[in-house]
């Protein structure tokens, strides 16, 4: 059973480190928008989606912590 949540343990770790990755290309992505704004108002529309890119993976990252909690217990 230790192996069992050894590996559990491993795969809540890789999905937390993939979910920090994908916030972060989501506020990169918020920044460029702040450029791109500049030229065109209407890209403002753009930022919606990209918050809301951000807020999922928050999300994912508060459950994949929870995951390896219950894991480690």
């Amino acid at each position: 059973m230790a192996d069992g949540k050894r590996g559990g343990a491993n795969v809540a770790k890789s999905l937390a480190t993939l979910a920090m990755v994908n916030v972060g290309i989501w506020a990169i992505s918020i920044i460029a928008l702040v450029f791109v704004m500049e030229r065109s108002s209407p890209a403002r529309g753009m930022f919606p989606i990209l918050a809301g890119g951000v807020a999922v993976g928050v999300s994912i990252i508060s459950l994949t912590s929870k995951l390896r909690s219950e894991v480690k217990s």
